[in-house]
């Protein structure tokens, strides 16, 4: 089986840049040229799909870690941050009025 993956050069490409259809497409012609049986192709079509799903979920972790990255190289403000510093303005609004209140 990895032997037929070599050949299509799937594993050097990285499964995840070729869509489902193409997958089948190229199994389809494996079967139809007598290189792999309905079975294995089955398996095959199985087995890529398996990998494609992996490395989707691969490049998402990596993707989002390279954003998580940059905004905090960007030292832009987070959610957390911003609920911070409403809370904190809130406190800082109440005290003043306090001090208004008993300054009449």
């Amino acid at each position: 089986m990895s032997e037929t993956l070599r050949k299509l050069g799937l594993i050097g490409i990285g499964v995840a840049a070729i869509t489902e259809d193409k997958i089948e497409q190229v199994v389809n012609d494996l079967i139809s040229r007598g290189e792999v049986d309905r079975e294995e192709g089955k398996a095959l079509v199985n087995e890529l799909l398996a990998e494609k799903g992996k490395q989707m979920q691969e490049l998402k972790s990596k993707v989002s870690e390279d954003v998580q990255n940059a905004i905090e190289r960007s030292k832009l403000a987070t959610k957390d941050d911003l609920a911070r510093l409403e809370t904190r303005i809130a406190e800082l609004e109440k005290a003043v009025r306090e001090l208004a209140e008993k300054s009449e």
